[in-house]
């Protein structure tokens, strides 16, 4: 008995394990709502599937892929994982199949799902081992209830199975949240390194990188504008104030922008004292408001050294024609505009205009 629990187990790890790696995929992540139920009831037809001992002081773990889905997942991910474990109990003519089902998937489902919290969608906390503590011990109470109903005596061996059932099957569980949350330590990690390379370390704004992933996206199904912002006369306030200053106004300049550009827009540091902003706005008269409150924030800002040179912004916008537009195109035209705007006199906007007659505005 104790080579077939040994097997039971690592088979239930292993497959957690490989369903872990699975879900991790790109393709898998974005097909989670179906991914979930159907690795999950495949490994617990496998546990199904393994030999079980003549005695009764052992019975399978097909309960436990499930439990976890519902920990991890909810009531909805854990009651669609039943489905195709119970079909295959159906097919499989077990007497009793129907009272089985209820007990060893329905109620772990239900059970498991009331333990999940809705901080676990984010993927940044982890299972609490005693939730699953928790699990073991409700199905181990509601089996024995159940036992004590249907028979009339209950003998040592009993007690003692169920007692070693409830202790073996918290270990399991035990083991899969542990393997659960070590992967969510790497995959938290893996993010936080992704955002770190798609952050500029002196703003804590977007960096270009991050920006182009996220333009190249909305770009190709909608019409979008990109303006170029640059701080007038920044080399003369570095070579006047420092760097230790320049650098703290780039940071407030980067704040005040990433406060006032609108909420579904999206700002990022170009590089230098440039900052780049992708806007869902397309109607010039919009932009023209849009730029003008962009550059009225920053000229209002009382910065350090601002009773010697005020510090004023000057912007170049484009707009795209057709969604699907080339973005580097539309960067390099908003870019030419921003060019206009400083040659102009500087602190005004410029939009892009395709016959190089240029429209300024102060």
């Amino acid at each position: 008995m104790d080579f077939i629990a040994l097997t039971h187990a690592c088979t239930l790890i292993a497959l957690s394990y490989m369903a872990l790696k699975i879900r991790n995929l790109l393709v898998i992540e974005r097909l989670q709502a179906l991914a979930v139920p159907l690795l999950t009831g495949a490994a617990s037809i496998v546990m199904m599937l393994l030999p079980l001992p003549g005695d009764s002081l052992f019975s399978d773990l097909k309960f436990a892929p499930i439990v976890m889905a519902g920990l991890r997942f909810g009531w909805v991910s854990s009651l669609l994982s039943t489905l195709l474990p119970a079909g295959y109990m159906l097919l499989e003519h077990k007497p009793d199949w129907g009272i089985e089902a209820v007990q060893a998937l329905l109620l772990p489902a239900i059970i498991s799902s009331l333990f999940h919290r809705k901080e676990y969608d984010s993927g940044y906390f982890f299972i609490r081992l005693a939730d699953g503590w928790s699990v073991c011990a409700i199905l181990t109470v509601v089996r024995v209830v159940s036992h004590v109903q249907r028979e009339t005596a209950q003998t040592s061996l009993f007690w003692l199975s169920q007692l070693l059932m409830l202790v073996f099957s918290g270990l399991a569980i035990m083991a899969l949240i542990y393997m659960f949350n070590d992967e969510n330590k790497i995959w938290i990690v893996q993010r936080k390194l992704e955002l770190e390379a798609k952050q500029d370390n002196l703003t804590r704004l977007p960096n270009l990188r991050g920006f182009m992933d996220i333009a190249k996206r909305t770009v190709r199904s909608r019409r979008i504008a990109i303006m170029m912002i640059d701080i007038d006369n920044f080399k003369r306030y570095n070579d006047t104030f420092g760097h230790l200053h320049g650098d703290q106004l780039l940071r407030e300049a980067g704040q005040l922008l990433k406060t006032a550009v609108h909420e579904q827009d999206y700002i990022a540091r170009y590089g230098g004292e440039e900052f780049i902003i992708l806007s869902h706005m397309t109607d010039e008269t919009q932009l023209s408001h849009y730029a003008d409150w962009l550059r009225h924030n920053i000229e209002e800002y009382r910065f350090y050294g601002d009773s010697v040179a005020g510090t004023t912004i000057s912007i170049g916008i484009s707009i795209s024609r057709m969604p699907g537009d080339e973005l580097r195109r539309l960067i390099a035209e908003a870019d030419e505009a921003l060019y206009v705007s400083k040659q102009s006199g500087k602190n005004r906007y410029t939009f892009y205009r395709t016959d190089q007659s240029q429209q300024k505005n102060a």
